[in-house]
């Protein structure tokens, strides 16, 4: 049944809030810009203001490292005044607020954080098939996080093994490894991607997403 005009446009108003990082809905992030933030290349849909973007290299360390990582955590910084809109292909959107934590999130789910938040770029060879590897940003500090995701996240306890492609992220505590089994191919019907898991030990929790889709958010 169709609705009226008035009804959407009522139903899709803008979200007004003086949080910083709001969700507009489930699928699109709004930041309240009042200096500067990080996000994801290619993740802004609007912004309303005077915002300006530039790519970012964190610092030569920083930079060495994604270059030797093949640019696994595209990021931008976006400078200035107003609001900006961020979406990862429709994907759902979680809001994190970190109080001194430390959260290690995959790069094809990082999808915003204030600059409060310190990151460090990180590579787990060999944790995935199609991509060469699993590069991780590590965040930590006082500040909010935004990631993607296809699907709500869900928190599992380690010690637990994860297919990489389900991965989001993990908290601090906990270790990560290459376990390989060649019988699952056989087993599953597939390719390659299921005879290579993320085994975690240790104690905290790991996030995965419900879905094994290969080419959602992929770093090209």
């Amino acid at each position: 049944m169709a609705e009226s005009l008035d009804h959407l446009l009522h139903k899709a108003e803008e979200v007004n809030t003086q949080e910083s990082f709001v969700l507009q809905n489930n699928k699109a992030l709004k930041i309240r810009v009042t200096d500067t933030v990080f996000c994801r290349q290619g993740s802004m849909i609007a912004y309303q203001g005077d915002i300006k973007f530039s790519s970012t290299s964190g610092g030569i360390g920083k930079w060495l490292k994604k270059k030797i990582t093949g640019e696994g955590v595209p990021l931008m910084k976006a400078e200035g005044q107003g609001d900006l809109f961020l979406a990862d292909n429709a994907a759902d959107i979680t809001i994190l607020r970190l109080n001194g934590e430390t959260l290690y999130v995959e790069g094809r789910h990082l999808l915003a954080f204030e600059q409060t938040v310190n990151w460090d770029i990180s590579v787990i060879r060999g944790a995935g098939i199609a991509s060469g590897g699993l590069f991780t940003c590590k965040l930590s500090g006082h500040g909010f996080v935004a990631i993607s995701s296809h699907g709500q996240p869900i928190a599992l306890d380690a010690p637990v093994v994860v297919d990489p492609n389900a991965v989001i992220g993990w908290t601090e505590g906990v270790s990560t490894g290459i376990k390989t089994d060649i019988n699952l191919k056989t087993l599953l019907g597939k390719s390659s991607g299921e005879t290579v898991q993320l085994n975690f030990k240790g104690r905290g929790k790991v996030l995965i997403q419900p879905a094994e889709w290969v080419s959602f958010g992929e770093v090209e």
